[in-house]
């Protein structure tokens, strides 16, 4: 015993100056936790099987090895502090404590599947995150990571085609020219990737699943060429994927053969995975390859009846006589297919919108592009529109949903933004060099990414009008991937990887700082505070005297943005305004100044060290001069562009250089121009916002200065459910850490509801003693209507290096699934009294009877009709009963006896003859009398 204690001294004593340089402490050096891996990784994948989850973690940095790692679990146990997990989907929470020990180098802990989850049957399930922390409650070494159910995610149960060994894979991997790829709704670690060939060298339909992000080696490859040409009598002339997308029940692949559809995913596994052809409405000599599948991932766990899960089938690309194909939609189970309201000729696309049932269209022709929105009645579009046509002054490229909010995308040259379903839009990106033609989501990270046509990458985050493009550019033969943790992937074929796959992650945060915003036009300063500015955005004239763009540069994409000189000084944009009080600017910046801005030295203009007088003023143009000076120390054509300041009085932007002592400018407030005023050197400095090859300022995205927190225990995607006249409360907070500005009740906080009619939500502001922003909203179901609708807050002016800037959950009106009515019996019933008893009340009546075999209830349809999925008493030997209608012979399914012949073979447990779950709901064979 002396000798540990002596030991443990000893550690505590020389554990950091071991593991850490001697400038550094333990908790400066970048550190995480690894758990059941052999390599060092920036996140944790675990997977839960069958058995217990059993996880070995350990500390790691750059400076600790396999040697020396025993210290932190010495170090940190010694202080009575030990690691914590935290489970968490957006329904359920749990935390799990390791074991604290001094005698081993890792921290353990062995976690019983049913304290993670009672079930076991195949269906569309949430991925855990996980979130390890040393010691619960304290932010120190937090690592994050995933856990995937592989008993219960349905892709991962089946064979899809012919397996294929990676000693075939290069075989055929240099002939693809393009690469699709759709993740499972619910697991987003869990994905399919198509390589596309060219027609003439095509390989067939090859597709590779993964459970870890194809991050790992154990993806599969599968050819499922013969299954498919099974399918069209053997002709296989010319097959070749287009499309690939994966829902929640079902894979589709689009080829240039036609459309083909997996049977459902959750059904018992027999064999490998059947397809059947679809019957579209189209020709059968269409160009398949010129469709592409459209569709918004809904994850259906815990999803209830009134939710339907659409696919559309678009083409933007004319055929014969300028003639546009059809565009077709479904509902799941994707039977029957029905066509796009459409206007005259234009071709069009169909996107659904969950949260307010609607069908949103975008319409192209050869001038034109307009949004409208249409209500969907039993599954279909309606004539009747929602809301007047949006129309765009460019020819968009494509439409898309944040899955995770109710941001809707309209992308082509520019990019757009609505928050409304579609009702009115904002302009988020411009190019007039490019076509933005991919939109990538990231739930976890709220965050959106866009890919141009020449494989430029722009990052956004949701509820942002701010963008910034990645020093990265994506391959032709490449595509972006974004796994359930957020994880930017960039995928492509590799005939020398060992499993065939060239897998680089990007990180935005390192890659956004490059992009520069700014622009060849000269900006005004002028100062209206100590800490705030205006920067007024002239003209394109002294740049370019031809130029016809009067359109101003500034946006609302640049709230946010961080103004540097490479002189010294550096602001925040906060606001932006597009119209100006002069015809000569366009638009102005509202800046809050970080570092106050350098002036021009005077050793490079010397002409400040005389006084400045203003002649001659028409409308907004001045006559500037000097006095005392030579021309060795007076004005310059170098001074073109810069900007003279006078606090408390307009700025002066210079035009024209008239001699050394006499310059023509444009002032940035007229009203406040002063005839034949004059300001001793003192009182004026030159600064250069100027433009040209040698631009002296730029416009970056800036460091994180905002922080987003919400109270109470939920995540960010949470899924939370509000019944009937029941009110709920949501509080956030938003706060700058900036030292040295102070706002006086300033709003920093802003909320998007994705469907307004659904519940009555309404938001209250309010600041603490601090300064910093409290919000607290209130949701109240009373409209009596079933639904799920979407809250983002979001902070607008946050930096898009901000690793919470928005928060988004999601409320159900609907009775939770764990709600259950409980019926209370007069007497307790043992458990043993419900598997072999005969229990009776106080005037003898029997309490418990025994079901018939394969037992199913009524229905409202009528007591001879079931149409339940759950089997009560199963005995597959045995024929089920009632079943004389279509309705139940389609319904009805077995769950633990799956795949059995008797009953004796479904391994009942007396544990699953007690359980109340649908899952069990075979081995069930009593109820109340």
């Amino acid at each position: 015993m002396n000798r540990q204690v002596r030991l443990v001294s000893w550690y505590i004593a020389v554990g950091a100056a071991m593991l850490c340089p001697a400038e550094s402490t333990l908790e400066e050096v970048p550190t995480q936790f690894q758990c059941n891996a052999d390599k060092k990784s920036d996140r944790i994948r675990l997977y839960l099987g069958l058995e217990n989850l059993k996880i070995n973690c350990y500390l790691h940095n750059d400076y600790s090895n396999s040697e020396n790692q025993d210290i932190f679990s010495t170090l940190y146990t010694s202080k009575g502090l030990a690691p914590s997990l935290k489970l968490y989907n957006r329904t359920h929470a749990a935390v799990f404590n390791f074991q604290m020990s001094l005698n081993t180098t890792t921290w353990s802990i062995d976690i019983p599947r049913n304290h993670i989850t009672l079930n076991a049957d195949v269906a569309p399930v949430d991925e855990w995150y996980l979130q390890f922390k040393m010691h619960h409650g304290l932010d120190i070494f937090s690592t994050e990571g995933t856990l995937l159910d592989t008993v219960r995610e349905p892709l991962l149960q089946w064979t899809i085609g012919t397996p294929i060994s990676s000693s075939e894979v290069g075989t055929f991997i240099n002939n693809a020219v393009n690469l699709q790829v759709s993740k499972s709704p619910c697991a987003n670690d869990v994905a399919v990737l198509a390589p596309v060939f060219a027609p003439q060298t095509s390989a067939g339909i090859i597709l590779i699943v993964t459970k870890s992000g194809f991050t790992s080696m154990d993806n599969r490859w599968f050819n499922c060429t013969d299954s498919l040409c099974a399918l069209l009598n053997g002709d296989c002339n010319g097959l070749a994927v287009v499309d690939v997308t994966l829902t929640s029940f079902n894979l589709l692949i689009l080829t240039t053969r036609g459309l083909f559809i997996s049977e459902n995913l959750t059904s018992p596994v027999k064999s490998n995975l059947n397809f059947k052809k679809l019957d579209l409405p189209i020709s059968a000599e269409v160009d398949h390859s010129l469709y592409k599948l459209l569709y918004t991932p809904l994850c259906f766990s815990n999803m209830e009846s009134f939710h339907e899960d659409y696919l559309s089938l678009t083409s933007s690309k004319p055929i014969a006589n300028n003639q546009n194909l059809p565009c077709l939609y479904s509902t799941d189970p994707f039977t029957d297919w029905y066509r796009c309201l459409q206007h005259g000729n234009s071709s069009a696309s169909l996107i659904h919108d969950v949260q307010q049932d609607t069908g949103i269209v975008l319409s192209l022709n050869k001038n034109q592009a307009f949004v409208t929105v249409y209500s969907i009645i039993y599954s279909q579009l309606n004539k009747q529109i929602k809301f007047p046509p949006f129309q765009f002054e460019f020819l968009p490229e494509g439409i898309s949903f944040d899955p995770n909010s109710h941001q809707l995308y309209v992308y082509g040259a520019e990019v757009w933004s609505s928050e409304d379903g579609g009702n009115t839009f904002k302009k988020i990106i411009s190019s007039a060099s490019e076509k933005f033609v991919k939109l990538i989501s990231c739930v976890h990270k709220q965050a959106v990414v866009f890919v141009t046509n020449y494989g430029n990458i722009y990052f956004s985050k949701t509820g942002s009008l701010r963008y910034s493009k990645l020093n990265k550019t994506k391959s032709e033969f490449s595509n972006l991937y974004c796994d359930h943790l957020g994880s930017l992937i960039l995928l492509a074929l590799d005939a020398h990887s060992p499993n065939g796959l060239k897998v680089e992650n990007i990180d935005p945060a390192s890659l956004m700082m490059d992009d520069d915003l700014g622009f060849d036009r000269p900006l005004a300063l002028q100062y209206i505070g100590d800490k705030t500015a205006l920067f007024h955005e002239f003209g394109p004239y002294l740049a370019n005297p031809s130029a016809v763009d009067s359109s101003p540069k500034l946006s609302n994409s640049y709230i946010g943005k961080v103004i540097q000189l490479s002189s010294g000084g550096r602001g925040v944009i906060t606001e932006v305004y597009t119209t100006h009080i002069s015809n000569h600017f366009l638009a102005v910046a509202v800046v809050d100044i970080l570092e106050m801005f350098n002036g021009e030295p005077l050793i490079t203009d010397p002409n400040q060290s005389y006084s400045l007088t203003v002649r001659d003023v028409s409308n907004s143009s001045v006559d500037l001069q000097l006095y005392n000076t030579d021309s060795t120390d007076g004005f310059q054509l170098t001074d073109i562009g810069k900007t003279i300041v006078i606090p408390g009085t307009s700025s002066f932007l210079i035009t024209d250089v008239v001699n050394a002592k006499s310059v023509i400018a444009i002032s940035t407030m007229p009203k406040l121009v002063r005839k034949d005023k004059t300001y001793n050197p003192a009182q004026w400095m030159l600064f250069n916002f100027g433009f040209g090859y040698e631009r002296t300022w730029k416009i970056t995205e800036g460091e994180c200065r905002h922080s987003l927190q919400s109270f109470g225990d939920f995540e960010t995607n949470s899924l939370v459910y509000i019944v009937i006249q029941e009110t709920m409360s949501f509080s956030f907070k938003a706060s700058v850490s900036e030292s040295g500005m102070s706002y006086f009740q300033k709003k920093l906080m802003k909320v998007i509801v994705g469907n307004p009619s659904l519940l009555k939500v309404t938001a209250a502001h309010s600041w603490d003693s601090l300064g910093n922003h409290i919000l607290n909203i209130t949701a109240f179901s009373m409209f009596f209507q079933k639904g799920m609708t979407t809250i983002s807050v979001y902070v607008p002016e946050a930096s898009l290096l901000c690793s919470l800037s928005s928060f988004t959950f999601r409320l159900r009106n609907f009775c939770p699934t764990s709600m259950r009515i409980t019926y209370i019996p007069d007497r307790f019933i043992s458990s043993d009294e419900w598997l072999y008893g005969n229990p009776v009340d106080s005037m003898g009546n029997k309490l418990l009877m025994d079901l018939p075999v394969n037992y199913r209830p009524p229905s409202q349809l009528g007591i001879a009709i079931p149409v339940s999925d759950n089997i009560y008493n199963a005995d597959p030997s045995k024929p089920r009963p009632r079943q004389y209608y279509q309705i139940s012979k389609n319904t009805g399914t077995y769950k633990q006896c799956a795949g059995k012949s008797s009953q004796a073979e479904c391994g009942c447990t007396e544990e699953m003859r007690l359980s109340p779950l649908a899952a069990h709901s075979d081995c069930r064979k009593r109820t109340w009398a």
